[in-house]
């Protein structure tokens, strides 16, 4: 049975900034430090970190992606961490965004058709 229904892809130079997802009213700031992304998709992405996240942690996450002017803003979920073989960064960590839709817990369409975008550019080149 495959695990995964949404097509994996690499953007060289992509990076990304997380924050814990704040509970109520709470405020959190994003990591000083931005981490490369190994992989994404329009349901994840992993990327490299120094920071051992906890599985279940929900995050805001904030991706630069070369040549997408606007830096998206996703809800995510830590799902994985393992030590990283490389000795760059100590952890590859997993995450799977939350669900799609119109809801305040919920991530934006937008995001969806720009992930759905920059995986069709990726399978054309």
């Amino acid at each position: 049975m495959k695990k995964r229904s949404c097509e994996r892809f690499s953007i060289p130079g992509t990076t990304l900034f997380y924050k814990n997802k704040p509970r109520f009213f709470g405020k959190s700031r994003y990591s000083n430090d931005y981490f490369p992304v190994i992989n994404m998709s329009r349901g994840g992405a992993s990327f490299l970190c120094d920071q051992r996240l906890k599985a279940g942690t929900l995050l805001i996450v904030k991706v630069n992606i070369p040549g997408v002017e606007k830096e998206p803003e996703i809800i995510a979920d830590v799902k994985w961490i393992s030590k990283n073989p490389e000795q760059s960064y100590k952890y590859q960590t997993g995450i799977a965004f939350i669900s799609y839709g119109d809801g305040k817990n919920e991530n934006s369409r937008e995001i969806l058709s720009l992930l759905e975008t920059l995986e069709e550019k990726s399978n054309t080149v």
